[in-house]
């Protein structure tokens, strides 16, 4: 599994805690309807995200299925008695996951419908980290000022969010620490409403959730928090 959620991912929280239907069916949507990727696409949506806690992963076996059997055995009960037709799959799940998304969306509107429902401990739809069983805490933090900074000068600056690594210098991007443990993730970014994927990239992570010191060709500085780099 990926070590945090995809840009794609946090657009999908969104969706959840503000109400958005992603489609009726397979590629359907209500007439006049934007899908949600589309509507929430990187030019209206900016997305940052800070691992708060390490990167821990388990193995679990999960009972599920096996549909390469005929549905209809379910109604033979000796094959029920014999827990048939299922199948044990081994899923790599993340272990005590936590992290901070930071949000700037274009559209007044949705902002303060997204604000109103986090600071009010709702959403429209269950959160959830990937499976529908692993629902997800949202907590509400704060809404916070942020300065953009052009790094023109190439300096090294601490990011606390993951980082595109499409957005720093080329020349020593990173200054390592070797105390940390990077780790870097092909991911999608941004899609179409019919789940294509029209934009990759290579997000940059420290492990144990530590500030990771690069050059990066911008920057948001956002008070109380950090620096951050939106994917």
């Amino acid at each position: 599994t990926y070590p945090m959620p995809t840009r794609t991912a946090a657009v999908g929280i969104i969706g959840a805690i503000l109400g958005i239907e992603r489609e009726l069916r397979k590629n359907k949507f209500k007439p006049g309807q934007t899908p949600l990727q589309e509507l929430f696409n990187k030019q209206q949506t900016h997305i940052a995200i800070q691992l708060m806690n390490k990167v821990k992963t388990i193995n679990q076996g999960f009972n599920l299925i096996n549909t390469k059997k005929p549905m209809n055995t379910w109604n033979d009960l000796t094959a029920r008695k014999n827990k048939e037709p299922r199948t044990q799959i081994n899923f790599e799940l993340l272990k005590e996951p936590h992290f901070r998304l930071f949000v700037n969306l274009e559209d007044e509107k949705y902002f303060a419908a997204l604000e109103e429902k986090l600071e009010n401990r709702q959403t429209h739809f269950n959160v959830s980290m990937g499976l529908a069983q692993f629902l997800a805490e949202i907590q509400f933090i704060e809404k916070s000022d942020a300065i953009f900074f052009e790094n023109k000068n190439q300096e090294y600056v601490e990011i606390i969010s993951a980082i595109n690594m499409k957005y720093l210098y080329e020349d020593e991007p990173v200054k390592f620490d070797y105390q940390a443990f990077y780790s870097v993730n092909t991911m999608p970014l941004e899609m179409l409403g019919t789940r294509e994927v029209t934009e990759y990239g290579e997000i940059l992570i420290e492990k144990n959730a530590k500030p990771i010191v690069v050059k990066p060709k911008f920057y948001y500085k956002v008070k109380n928090h950090g620096n951050i780099i939106f994917l």
